[in-house]
């Protein structure tokens, strides 16, 4: 009889921590839609139907995971945000975005930069170019192919140069 009882109370205490689970990852599901909905706000994104928005709904969730994830490593030396990309998935990014070499192109080498009597000793050890307002925030390149990507690069480091170094 004792260990009748004792079943029972392990089996309604299986229970309990399996609702209190379930219940915790409502309220955390409940929050996530909030967040994706006020996020969807902000970037204007607006999805053909359900099903698509259910989709984007999954991938947005799992980028911010990944976003928060990485930021909670301290050793790590930048951070990561959740931007307006935040819905599309490694593979949309890969179709839709980024730098498309035309067949058979060759990418130029770098030689490196050479300055006369500059010591290592006489630089910072870092700079945060972020504070110092050189650097831009991301840009939406569209279906940026070649042509397009090379133009914006050079707007980019022309704008940052003008900026570092002075007109």
């Amino acid at each position: 009889m004792v260990s009748s009882k004792a079943f029972l109370l392990a089996i309604l205490g299986c229970a309990c921590l399996c609702s209190s689970v379930l219940a915790a990852r409502e309220l955390s599901d409940a929050a996530m839609v909030e967040r994706h909905e006020r996020w969807m706000a902000e970037y204007g994104r607006v999805y053909k139907d359900a099903a698509e928005k259910a989709r984007r709904f999954e991938v947005f969730k799992d980028n911010v995971a990944f976003v928060e994830s990485f930021n909670a490593n301290k050793n790590n030396k930048f951070w990561l945000g959740v931007n307006q990309f935040a819905d599309l998935s490694t593979e949309d990014l890969k179709a839709n975005k980024g730098f498309k070499p035309i067949s058979g192109e060759k990418v130029p080498k770098t030689t490196g930069f050479k300055y006369e009597n500059l010591t290592v000793s006489a630089l910072p050890t870092t700079v945060d170019w972020r504070t110092k307002g050189a650097v831009t925030p991301i840009k939406n390149q569209g279906q940026c192919g070649n042509v397009h990507f090379w133009s914006y690069l050079k707007d980019l480091i022309v704008s940052e140069m003008i900026y570092i170094y002075g007109d």
